[in-house]
């Protein structure tokens, strides 16, 4: 089984991750509110939606909202999450490659590094297809990936935290072109090993394929407050795209 499909399916998932919370998500989706100046009630896909933090931040905001994700359990979750907020998202339980719509929207999202999972470079471009294939004559697409350039100067090679008797042992590696992740989970006595395993790709890659594809992009962030992108200090690379 790929990676992806055993870790997003896991218990353990959110545990992981639960720093990349609500709060976090409202951050970035105020920036891109603000940054694209969409009007109430557009149309907007999120592409990977996991829990569905980012999707529920746009509902909240007025956003019709449409989710897509290949988890089963990760979609259960955000239905729940989306009836506790009170927001209505028309979640799909999809892997975004084979995501084939008539709706059109205006705006794409692809958020938290949900690209360059896959093995090969005609994989992944798929997605950017996809997202165009998606997007109105006229919307937006945004990609939220990390900076290759800052991850290849700043990797944390190792680190462990305890939650409730869980103890999460992390161990990191940059591997070729792909940034890997061995993820440890002991608990009861028990031990579960997970992995990850993302495609880097430089700014200029990126620009390639998007252009390529169609996209014009008009601007790029560096982090969710909406600082520039600089290749050498910036954590994130934040691009808007226009179809």
């Amino acid at each position: 089984m790929a990676w992806y499909k055993d870790w997003f399916n896991s218990e353990e998932y959110l545990l992981v991750y639960e720093h990349r919370d609500s709060a976090e998500a409202e951050i970035l989706v105020r920036l891109v509110q603000k940054d694209l100046n969409l009007a109430e009630g557009s149309s907007v896909m999120d592409m990977a939606c996991g829990a569905g933090r980012h999707s529920i931040a746009f509902a909240q905001k007025g956003y019709k909202v449409t989710a897509a994700d290949l988890s089963e359990r990760l979609i259960d979750e955000a239905k729940k999450n989306a009836i506790k907020a009170n927001v209505n998202v028309d979640f799909i339980l999809t892997d975004i490659r084979y995501l084939d719509l008539e709706r059109r929207f205006d705006l794409v999202v692809n958020l938290f590094t949900s690209f360059g999972y896959f093995e090969t470079d005609e994989e992944n471009w798929v997605v950017i297809q996809k997202a165009y294939n998606l997007t109105k004559s006229g919307g937006f697409f945004v990609l939220d990936y990390l900076n290759k350039n800052y991850l290849e100067e700043n990797l944390v090679p190792s680190s462990v935290f305890s939650r409730n008797g869980t103890t999460v042992k992390q161990k990191r590696a940059i591997r070729g072109n792909r940034v890997e992740k061995k993820i440890t989970i002991e608990k009861d006595g028990l031990i579960n090993n997970f992995y990850e395993s993302v495609r880097l790709y430089d700014f200029n890659e990126l620009k390639d394929i998007l252009e390529q594809t169609g996209f014009r992009i008009f601007k790029t962030f560096g982090d969710f407050n909406g600082n520039i992108f600089d290749r050498n200090s910036s954590p994130r690379l934040i691009i808007c795209a226009e179809k």
